[in-house]
């Protein structure tokens, strides 16, 4: 096994271990929103995750249709398994906003869904593919350790936030592997691209 089939299947081995280890674009005014303070926090991490189903679900689509090449078995797990994961993390999140009484957010509200999803859509072969869903991984696993240090209050939102994060950044990781073909140390996770919740258009 050589080149990518090599890389993909060590990378849907790393997909299968973290499953045991474990919108619409343009502004919207705060002042209207029905989330402020920690719950907007909550609802921006919601419509993360909620953009990360919907961008691993194009990302699977694509590998199906055949036109980046031959099936690769596991890195079709891996997506699978990421999937999940971000569907089980939508789902915590949604519990603290409606423990607070606040509408659950279902859709993908954030200003820059619709560059993602057209980043992945033009992707011509599987490395820009994977290369779309790797900077968002990074962008959703600073985004949620951010939110730890800027979380007003300590209870669940700061809990999810600590628990996530890594795993968000095990995907980046693993997805980091198979764009350059060398193993990486999920280690300290850094906040410079975290997105603010002025990124958040409900």
């Amino acid at each position: 096994m050589s080149g990518p089939h090599r890389r993909a299947f060590t990378l849907g081995v790393a997909g299968a271990g973290i499953g045991l280890a474990l919108g619409a674009c343009g502004s919207s005014d705060p002042a209207s929103s029905p989330y402020s303070g920690d719950l907007r926090t909550v609802a921006l991490a919601v419509a993360l995750e909620n953009q990360a189903v919907s961008a691993y679900r194009a990302v699977d689509a694509a590998l199906r249709g055949g036109k980046l090449g031959p099936a690769i078995p596991a890195l079709s797990a891996f997506v699978q398994a990421a999937t999940a994961h971000h569907v089980a993390h939508a789902a915590t999140w949604n519990a603290i906003l409606r423990s607070a009484r606040k509408p659950v957010v279902t859709g993908t509200p954030l200003s820059g869904n619709a560059q993602l999803m057209n980043s992945i859509q033009a992707a011509s072969d599987v490395n820009e593919l994977m290369a779309a869903v790797h900077g968002m991984e990074t962008q959703a696993a600073q985004t949620h350790t951010a939110a730890v240090g800027n979380l007003s209050e300590s209870g669940p939102a700061v809990t999810a936030a600590a628990t996530i994060a890594p795993v968000e950044a095990m995907h980046a990781a693993a997805l980091g592997y198979l764009l350059s073909g060398k193993s990486a140390v999920v280690g300290f996770i850094g906040t410079g691209g975290a997105l603010s919740t002025t990124a958040l258009t409900a």
